[in-house]
């Protein structure tokens, strides 16, 4: 990423920040950074995929991103470490990716309403598959951190997240996703979500009269002709094969999060990794703003077009 565009990254998270935190916690604070300033750090460290020495480093050598994060002393890395763990809530990272999928909402076509569902699992170490072939290294692959996505395929951003604990099925994560999902929606997703809605199960969620749910008929290596289930039957029959096309693109979304912004969680702790997790999540919402040209006080016909 370029400087202007790394810039205006900073400032739309500073922006995100400043309407889910107040600038301070107490009015005891010592008032040296504010709460927006240093969430916005956060989302910037889990942007450029590096620790928090690193960052503290980059902040002390470029005095205009400084500026644009609002801040006027270098905070102090154990201070951004404190601030993750104690400040930074899971509600509060739910709240940071509502809001900035209500500003793409704002902007982009009000006809656009397709999300796909999908989960991808984090490797346990940062090296790569092919060093643990030449080292002979093996790790005993037992659990996981396991993150799942619903994703707005027209302007390709993310709208709900969830992180977990692997290997598991894929349906103990699907009601929460559908929560966050706009409420005229049309939701594509695999074959291993079909048990919540059928054997005579209630609906999900009551999510409006606008909101359909498509899934894959078929697990695995597709059979010839029609199967002898009944809703298997069903889903046959009525499948929108050429719609459905449209789920791969969060394919491409869990693709650009993990060759971007790390496909390994750096954290030792499982709770510090689930919050990591959600924060790339966001970090991924504010690039693609700046990649759309989205701003706060301008309206982008790229992401017009995007969204078309």
């Amino acid at each position: 990423m370029k400087r202007h565009d790394l810039l205006c990254l900073a400032r739309l998270a500073v922006q995100l920040a400043r309407t889910q935190l107040p600038d301070y916690a107490s009015p005891f604070a010592p008032k040296r950074y504010t709460q927006p300033s240093l969430l916005a750090c956060l989302c910037l460290k889990e942007y450029l995929h590096v620790d928090y020495r690193s960052a503290e480093a980059l902040l002390a050598s470029t005095q205009e991103l400084r500026a644009a994060l609002g801040l006027y002393a270098v905070p102090d890395h154990s201070t951004l470490w404190w601030f993750s763990r104690h400040k930074v809530k899971l509600r509060l990272l739910a709240r940071v990716l509502t809001e900035t999928v209500r500003w793409f909402q704002r902007a982009a076509s009000p006809r656009s309403r397709t999300v796909a569902v999908d989960s991808t699992g984090f490797a346990r170490a940062q090296a790569s598959p092919s060093y643990h072939v030449r080292a002979r290294w093996r790790l005993p692959a037992r659990t996981w951190l396991k993150w799942s996505a619903a994703v707005w395929t027209d302007p390709l951003v993310l709208c709900g997240q969830v992180a977990d604990r692997g290997p598991r099925g894929d349906h103990g994560e699907f009601r929460p996703l559908v929560a966050q999902t706009p409420g005229s929606a049309a939701l594509y997703a695999s074959a291993g979500r079909w048990r919540l809605r059928f054997r005579g199960q209630p609906p999900l969620v009551a999510r409006g009269p606008g909101h359909r749910e498509h899934y894959s008929p078929v697990a695995g290596r597709p059979a010839r002709g029609l199967t002898r289930h009944p809703y298997r039957r069903q889903l046959q029959l009525t499948f929108p094969r050429k719609a459905y096309g449209q789920r791969w693109k969060v394919e491409t979304l869990i693709s650009v999060v993990k060759r971007r912004l790390g496909g390994a969680p750096t954290p030792p702790r499982y709770w510090q990794q689930v919050k990591q997790s959600l924060r790339r999540g966001v970090a991924y919402n504010l690039y693609r703003a700046v990649q759309l040209g989205l701003s706060s006080h301008r309206t982008s016909h790229r992401l017009f077009k995007a969204a078309a």
